[in-house]
């Protein structure tokens, strides 16, 4: 069931990112690579890394981008890993 919701996660971030553009999904995902050494699905256990890098990346926009992901996931929010995961990247 983990793999599931791992996935569920992995696709709502994956098309937030590229209903954005290409080159921003395009650079967290560089980055995730470079600097924690992993890609978007550990962001499901790390929501820290894709927090950290959409503030860089978009300062106080990436509010916009959190905003639609946890829409996308608040009837999952039930589930305390998916409720985890919202709770640290809407910090």
């Amino acid at each position: 069931m983990d793999i599931a919701r791992r996935a569920l996660v992995t696709l709502v971030i994956e098309r937030n990112l590229i209903d954005i553009s290409k080159p921003l999904y395009d650079k967290v995902i560089s980055t995730l690579k470079k600097e924690y050494n992993c890609y978007l699905p550990d962001c499901y256990e790390h929501p820290e890394y894709l927090t950290e890098i959409l503030k860089r990346l978009y300062g106080n926009a990436h509010h916009t981008i959190v905003k639609s992901i946890n829409k996308q996931l608040e009837e999952f929010s039930y589930n305390k890993p998916i409720a985890r995961f919202l709770e640290v990247i809407c910090k």
